[in-house]
């Protein structure tokens, strides 16, 4: 198995295990969230050797609210300066279902994977259609901070690997 497929195996692996673990951030009946209640931010991670790059987009609550969020989101795309799609492939699939209560200090995160062999772009921001109950949730476009490499692999949102 190549060190990428094993380290987003391990990604999703820790995704699924800490979504598993109860925490005091879950409200039994807190509404899905909608745009208007998240700040959403990408940020590049550490990185985990010589051949992958990470980014992780947070979804932290606005301020006083308490909502749940999960599953994947839909239509990504990578944008250049002007907005215009870079057409970034993509690969894989998302994983386990998982949900993330998000208030306070609690957020949750999609991680985003590629390679740091072959080709590379830079894109200025990211867009995308958060998961909705039923239906598509609002299209949000976030900065993106820093070069991708393509092709890029996503998870589902869910609680950070700790």
């Amino acid at each position: 198995m190549n060190s990428f497929r094993t380290t987003a195996l391990a990604l999703a692996g820790a995704a699924l295990l800490s979504a598993a673990v109860a925490t005091t951030a879950q409200a039994d009946d807190a509404p899905w969230c909608t745009g208007d209640d998240l700040v959403i931010s990408a940020h590049d991670m550490r990185p985990n050797g010589s051949t992958n790059k990470g980014h992780v987009v947070r979804f932290a609550a606005a301020e006083g609210v308490t909502c749940t969020i999960g599953g994947s989101v839909s239509n990504l795309r990578f944008l250049d300066a002007e907005g215009a799609d870079m057409n970034v492939p993509l690969t894989g699939g998302q994983g386990e279902y998982s949900e993330a209560t998000v208030h306070g200090d609690y957020q949750a995160v999609l991680y985003v994977g590629s390679r740091i062999s072959g080709p590379h772009v830079t894109p200025a921001s990211i867009q995308f259609d958060l998961p909705g109950q039923g239906s598509l949730g609002a299209r949000v476009t976030v900065a993106w901070p820093s070069w991708i490499g393509a092709p890029v692999q996503v998870g589902n949102i869910g609680w950070p690997v700790s």
